[in-house]
């Protein structure tokens, strides 16, 4: 808790340097009240003084709020404002107490809020049939997709309603990169017998992101023996991936086929019309009227050009929608295309292929896609190939296993590289300096 008020402070100083000093103190310094933050759901939780104070950031800041809250806190954020008394919006979220503190649900990650495509249909069922029925009928359930389809909503969305309707039931909600750093802690003090007891006495274990323990030995030795404790006492245990059991590279075999033995369910990308339905939902969720003039238009410019994921979209219609008030511009498809700029790749190609990274990144350096092939260690050479696995990584749709074979190196590697640049760019001024521009070249001219 201590650590999250800290980065809340730091955040607030970031904002300070980006807004007006009439704007910070009137809306920012005064007016945000830091509540908790849940990093399984990446949820920052502020708390305001005033309706007005909440309608007014919501609508005019909220956007900005959060992408300095990402930066600092070092992943997507979500913030929500709430009333003294009201938290979670008007709705209490639905907590779960352990030996450290709360873990709070997302409480807009409800069923209700799930929209129902055909590219989500099965996954949502299966999700509701289980929150329904826990531990009696499809355990574990295995849901996968590519990131920012809705796993994280469905997983939340199973522990809330099964809190709400079995009351009596302990459920535990962790990330895996949550559960890793309780076993690290526990072996370090010497409490393992604690963080068995913690994870292996539950009647319902959420685990969100499992991929991430892929090459952690120990962690995977220690999420297999909890496994099988909680299958054979019938508990409900519920992972989310974003690829199927056979593919997490990095796993043994046991658990892998543990994790593929109950139900599989996966999320496709969805269709436009799908997209569509979720962006009048989150816009219902900002306030924004569904008569309101242009927002239709808007709305079908969004659908088009994210192709993918649900969190874009609803990351793409906040900042249309902040913007627009900020700049007192009414909703229009220009400005939705000028306020998305640095989000849709609007090039002649519709976004580079690797083969064009290697290219911008080798001239960008002065070396060849041979070089940035190679197995050559120097800096030289090592430093533009990191950069360019990172560059992979977030311009196309490829995952770790076939951007490593593109580079002709093996997961871990490309794992790490990924994830060191990932890091690097949050601390080093230059060096973000490099991945923009090189951001810019390729969006420009593919």
């Amino acid at each position: 808790m201590k650590r999250d008020e800290e980065l809340w402070g730091k955040t607030l100083a970031l904002l300070k340097e980006r807004v007006s000093y009439r704007e910070y103190n009137t809306w920012f310094e005064y007016s945000l009240t830091f509540v908790r933050f849940n990093k399984a759901a990446g949820v920052l939780n502020l708390e305001v003084p005033t309706d007005l104070h909440q309608k007014k950031i919501s609508l005019k800041y909220l956007t900005q709020i959060e992408m300095a809250a990402s930066e600092v806190f070092g992943e997507a954020v979500t913030v929500r404002l709430t009333l003294p008394g009201a938290p979670g919006q008007g709705k209490a979220p639905i907590r779960i107490i352990d030996e450290e503190g709360e873990i709070i649900f997302n409480p807009l990650y409800t069923f209700d809020n799930f929209i129902v495509g055909p590219n989500s249909q099965f996954a949502a069922k299966a999700a509701q049939t289980v929150a329904g029925a826990p531990g009696q009928i499809y355990t574990p359930l295995f849901i996968y997709g590519k990131p920012g389809l809705g796993k994280t909503h469905l997983i939340n969305a199973i522990g809330i309603h099964i809190r709400e309707n079995f009351p009596k039931l302990k459920v535990l909600f962790v990330s895996s990169e949550t559960f890793t750093e309780d076993f690290v802690n526990a072996a370090m003090h010497k409490k393992v017998n604690a963080f068995k007891e913690k994870y292996r006495s539950v009647d319902v274990l959420l685990i969100d992101d499992i991929h991430f323990i892929s090459e952690k030995e120990k962690t995977i030795e220690e999420v297999f023996h909890t496994y099988e404790t909680l299958y054979s006492l019938g508990r409900q245990m519920v992972f989310s991936s974003d690829r199927a059991p056979e593919e997490l590279l990095g796993l043994d075999e046991r658990l892998k086929s543990r994790l593929g033995a109950g139900l599989r369910a996966d999320i496709q990308a969805p269709s436009y019309e799908t997209k569509v339905a979720i962006l009048m939902k989150k816009a219902d969720v900002f306030g924004v009227p569904e008569n309101r003039e242009g927002l239709a238009e808007v709305i079908s410019f969004i659908a088009e050009n994210i192709k993918n994921n649900v969190r874009d979209l609803e990351s793409a219609l906040k900042r249309v929608i902040a913007m627009a008030e900020i700049t007192e511009r009414p909703l229009t498809k220009a400005f939705a295309r000028e306020s998305l700029v640095d989000m849709i790749k609007l090039g002649p190609g519709g976004g580079p292929n690797i083969k064009d990274i290697k290219n911008v990144v080798a001239a960008h350096f002065g070396i060849t896609v041979q070089d940035i092939d190679s197995d050559a260690r120097y800096r030289h050479f090592a430093f533009p190939r990191q950069i360019a696995m990172y560059l992979s990584k977030e311009l196309t749709d490829l995952s770790f296993p076939k951007i490593a074979k593109a580079f002709n190196k093996d997961y871990s590697t490309t794992h790490y590289n990924v994830k060191k640049i990932e890091k690097e760019v949050e601390k080093d001024e230059e060096l973000r300096k490099i991945v923009d521009g090189l951001f810019g070249v390729l969006r420009e001219e593919y």
